[in-house]
């Protein structure tokens, strides 16, 4: 009898580890499907960005800059960007948020608070103080990535008041250490 009642408990608990895998597995899905996450977006990247002119793709005659792209598990993303475009203090970090659209392809969209004005003797875009909304489509293979994206900057109302494109690459961000 005490047999029975082992290889019972032992059926049971195996099936709890079954449908517990089973209901982990969807939200956990995306965010891992290679070791230490290689061939996902999630992690920090070293990007660098290249404007371009929206309608043929080619490169536009502002320098490329470069971000620093991090995408956390759960989807939520954070972007610190190093454009001369902007004075020191102008923008805020980017916040959004990222999905896993199909194979190696994802989504992101996020936002930046422009803080004030670009004064009008400062040469460049003059920037609005309000928001720049950011959408990116992402390819990722291995620890590289390629994107497109648009910009929109809006105006503390919410209206748009001009749109950009880039595009530009990503290697991700290893352990300098060397260590795991």
């Amino acid at each position: 009898m005490n047999s029975k009642l082992r290889r019972t408990s032992s059926v049971v608990v195996v099936l709890i580890l079954v449908l517990a895998g089973a209901l982990v597995q969807p939200f956990g899905g995306n965010a891992t499907a290679g070791p230490n996450g290689e061939g996902t977006l999630q992690g920090t990247w070293r990007v660098q960005v290249t404007p371009i002119n929206c309608q043929t793709g080619a490169p536009l005659p502002i320098p490329s800059f470069s971000a620093l792209d991090s995408y956390a598990s759960g989807g939520t993303l954070t972007e610190v960007v190093n454009a001369a475009a902007f004075l020191p203090g102008q923008v805020t970090p980017g916040l959004g948020v990222w999905s896993h659209t199909q194979a190696n392809a994802y989504k992101a969209v996020w936002e930046v608070f422009i803080l004030f004005d670009t004064p009008p003797a400062v040469p460049g875009f003059p920037f609005k103080r309000g928001v720049q909304r950011l959408m990116r489509d992402i390819e990722v293979h291995g620890d590289q990535m390629t994107f497109n994206g648009t910009s929109q900057f809006l105006d503390t109302n919410g209206n748009v008041l001009a749109v950009a494109c880039a595009s530009g690459t990503g290697t991700r961000f290893e352990d300098v250490a060397g260590e795991d």
